[in-house]
């Protein structure tokens, strides 16, 4: 398989391309958030919390053990929200670019090339490195890309004018 020779760093990708889904980058980020100040809530309020786990359960020991368990899990869940809320971020653009740049040098003869499909080509980071290859290699292909929504074909539209790579058409117009 070819290796990909891009020098492009995640804050060159996300200024391109953007981010779809931002809100659930959001709704992580939030959760997180919250969790890590009950996590420190319950650091604070251990004996408060221990005292109410009491009234609930006869043994002292079993009342900090559930204290204890109910604080750990609080902050493992805010521990592995961050997680997720970095790992979405990494794989909304940076992963995807990294794939399309794989993808593109896996195929080692382009002149061979005349016509490239990306169905549900989204915000064109696949679609703009095949084109930006075409014309790398003087090929005379094309590269359609077929999306959906509207919203993120004028959004396509908009990055391949930024990449330097143009094509216009409409899934209406096709042949």
């Amino acid at each position: 398989m070819g290796k990909s020779n891009s020098s492009r760093d995640w804050t060159q990708i996300y200024a391109i391309y953007g981010m779809d889904q931002w809100q659930t980058l959001v709704f992580l980020l939030c959760h997180a958030v919250f969790f890590s100040l009950l996590s420190v809530i319950f650091l604070f309020y251990f004996g408060s919390i221990f005292h109410f786990f009491q009234t609930l359960f006869p043994s002292p020991g079993a009342a900090r053990f559930a204290a204890g368990f109910s604080g750990a899990v609080t902050s493992i869940s805010a521990v592995c929200l961050f997680f997720a809320a970095a790992n979405f971020l990494y794989s909304a653009g940076p992963l995807h670019y990294e794939m399309a740049q794989r993808m593109v040098g896996s195929v080692y003869d382009w002149s061979s090339v005349k016509l490239a499909l990306d169905i549900g080509c989204g915000r064109g980071i696949l679609l703009n490195s095949v084109a930006t290859q075409l014309k790398k290699t003087g090929s005379s292909g094309r590269v359609v890309g077929l999306d959906r929504s509207k919203r993120t074909t004028l959004s396509t539209l908009r990055t391949a004018n930024v990449e330097g790579s143009y094509f216009l058409n409409h899934f209406l117009k096709l042949p």
